[in-house]
């Protein structure tokens, strides 16, 4: 399996990885939906896709002393790599973010321990989708990334959304109130600090058990191709 992860970096990873990281500078635009940024990671692992595609890369592989299950294995390990190197690029940002704007974002989740943890959910939302697609038709490549964009788009608007209604109706309900107080802010005292920290802990569960699920189908459904 580490040689099938050394191939996906050394033929897979494109130059647009790189310059899609750098997207990770868009938490310092003072009110913006700054999950759209996890989406730009997505793109990247588009790309990478798109240009296996092009280089006939999952027949290359599977002519390999590989199983089909170990194909589907080492990409997913590549994707989860460029996911989770992504957050520490952005955790960096978290901080300049609250340098640089001491106001709370009017158009979404503060940049705070929370994002990282709603990026991971976002990461999560594409894997979910777009793996077992592609690995059940890998020549519908495009379709199978406009499904996963739109699910994407649909979480951020929903997470984003349920924020600027929590921070715009925070006396309404204890729920609304407890969600601005302490998830959608930069902690300012230990006992925030630590509510985001359980809260991120959550979504790294969740980004593990629905990325091992996804691996899973996308497994089974490869297992069906004939190539």
């Amino acid at each position: 399996m580490k040689n099938l992860l050394y191939k996906e970096l050394r033929l897979c990873l494109v130059a647009q990885i790189p310059i899609f990281f750098l997207f990770v500078l868009m938490l310092l635009i003072p009110s913006y939906p700054y999950l759209v940024a996890g989406f730009f990671i997505c793109n990247a692992i588009f790309y990478s896709f798109s240009q296996a595609a092009v280089d006939n890369d999952v027949l290359f592989t599977t002519l390999l002393p590989v199983s089909k299950s170990q194909v589907v294995a080492g990409k997913a390990r590549f994707m989860a790599l460029i996911e989770i190197l992504s957050l520490l690029f952005f955790l960096p940002m978290v901080f300049l973010n609250h340098i640089l704007h001491h106001s709370p974002n009017a158009a979404g989740v503060d940049a705070s321990l929370t994002l990282l943890g709603a990026l991971l959910l976002v990461y999560s939302v594409f894997n979910a989708v777009f793996l077992p697609r592609f690995y059940k038709a890998p020549h519908k490549l495009g379709r199978h990334f406009l499904v996963s964009t739109i699910s994407v788009f649909a979480f951020i608007f929903l997470f984003e959304g349920f924020m600027i209604t929590c921070g715009a109706a925070q006396g309404v309900l204890p729920l609304f109130t407890f969600v601005e107080e302490n998830l959608d802010c930069f902690p300012a005292s230990a006992m925030v600090w630590g509510i985001q920290a359980i809260f991120f802990a959550v979504c790294v569960i969740a980004y593990i058990l629905i990325t091992c699920f996804s691996v899973r189908r996308a497994q089974r459904n490869f297992e069906r191709v004939d190539l």
